[in-house]
């Protein structure tokens, strides 16, 4: 399904999903037709964070990586396996279908995470279990928009 995926680029009608293996799942549970991808570029990315010791923390900012890239690919592909799912094509940027309505997209995105997480309980959280919820929560969605 990865590799039928249209190649589109950003708009009101699509929003990028988190780079992470829920937000993959979100993808492809949404299917090909309510799915779009554009070549990534991480150039001009930094990495953020901070160096604990015992005077306290540090901040640093430092250039994204190559190997940084890898290991954010290689944990996306780790959970997709973990959930049955073929790995994505790497080097893109993959979005979600917006349906039409009220919401923006960043309220869609998190409506989609609520209704996941209210549709499974807490005991729910192994990917493969994860996999039908997100398949009917987001039929649901479409369905209605």
């Amino acid at each position: 399904m990865w590799s039928e995926v249209q190649e589109g680029g950003p708009s009101a009608s699509w929003v990028e999903l988190p780079e992470n293996g829920w937000g993959a799942l979100m993808g492809w549970a949404a299917g090909r037709d309510n799915l779009r991808r554009s070549p990534s570029s991480d150039l001009g990315r930094t990495v953020t964070g901070y160096i604990e010791d015992a005077h306290g923390r540090t901040p640093f900012v430092e250039p994204f990586t190559a190997a940084d890239r890898e290991s954010i690919d290689d944990d996306i592909d780790m959970y997709l396996r973990d959930a049955g799912v073929p790995p994505r094509p790497r080097g893109f940027v993959w979005m979600i279908r917006v349906p039409h309505g009220p919401l923006s997209p960043e309220a869609f995105l998190a409506d989609v995470d609520g209704a996941i997480l209210r549709a499974s309980d807490d005991s729910v959280t192994h990917p493969m279990q994860l996999l039908p919820v997100f398949a009917d929560v987001l039929r649901d969605i479409y369905a209605r928009g």
